[in-house]
């Protein structure tokens, strides 16, 4: 088990019209009318596509939460009381609105042996067009299917995966734990100071990249290896949290990309969330807005 998964470990979403003789309507208001149907048309497809996308991401982070609850038994057993692992993801679980019959049945399968999938932590370094990088992470217990399903996502984008480190190099890797509160830094720092954390950095949510849900306040980053003691302070403390060991973007690597490259950027990057044993999709596409 890698120390990923382990770190993992410890360490969702116009006024009334005047009566007008039929006679006086003019053409121009006659062709007005299919313009006003087509703009609530997009507006209710632009609704429909913003609630599936909610969905999907809490899908998907309920799916990562069932795969660390399973990790977390396997190394210290079902009781979250003498498993505080397990004991933070049952929390995690209850931020992000998972049924808590979900968590318990995830724990059953676990501890009587059913699942015995082995997860391991894997991850896919891809350049995309236009330049912008993207880091695949995936928490998968077979290793040829995850691979051969984010294959055939790059392969139908016309793109190749990049060798290893290629791209990670212009990401940092760190601690990030969503706080569904609001959480200033000089609050942030002194429960770092309490659980002997000396790197704390509070942020704002980010909706895009990283499907952070409206219940999101705050965001907290520390270093990997003060993961797990930062959000156990912070649960403590009475914040309902979520950690992950994810990758940040290293300032001034952010690559703008032409308008047809983002369009097909943006597809690759819904496609590939879109397999199951992918649990997060990171890159550096510098978007207008930043």
């Amino acid at each position: 088990m890698g120390s990923y998964v382990l770190a993992l470990v410890l360490a969702l979403a116009a006024g009334a019209n005047a009566l007008v003789p039929t006679k006086s309507f003019a053409p121009t208001a006659a062709r007005a009318a299919p313009a006003t149907v087509t703009m609530m048309g997009r507006k209710f497809e632009n609704n429909k596509l913003k609630m599936a996308k909610t969905a999907a991401a809490y899908t998907k982070k309920a799916s990562l939460i069932g795969k660390k609850i399973k990790v977390a038994v396997r190394a210290g057993g079902p009781d979250p009381d003498s498993n505080r692992a397990l004991g933070l993801i049952i929390k995690e679980a209850q931020a992000l609105n998972v049924k808590r019959e979900i968590v318990d049945r995830n724990i059953k399968a676990a501890s009587e042996g059913k699942d015995g999938a082995d997860f391991k932590e894997l991850t896919y370094e891809l350049y995309l067009h236009g330049g912008a990088g993207v880091v695949i992470n995936a928490l998968s217990d077979n290793n040829n299917r995850a691979f051969s399903d984010v294959g055939t996502v790059v392969k139908k984008a016309n793109l190749k995966l990049a060798e290893s480190g290629s791209v990670l190099h212009n990401f940092l890797k760190k601690g990030r734990i969503t706080v569904n509160a609001d959480l200033d830094e000089d609050a942030a720092i002194e429960l770092a100071l309490e659980a002997d954390v000396d790197e704390v950095e509070v942020v704002a949510p980010d909706a895009d990249m990283r499907s952070d849900g409206e219940e999101v306040k705050s965001v907290v980053l520390v270093e990997p290896g003060d993961l797990g003691a930062m959000q156990s302070a912070l649960s403590d403390a009475g914040y309902a949290c979520v950690g992950n060991l994810v990758h940040e973007p290293i300032a001034g690597t952010l690559v703008e990309c032409g308008e047809d490259d983002l369009e097909k950027n943006l597809l690759v990057l819904d496609k590939l969330a879109e397999v199951d044993d992918v649990d997060t999709v990171e890159h550096n596409i510098l978007f207008a807005a930043d």
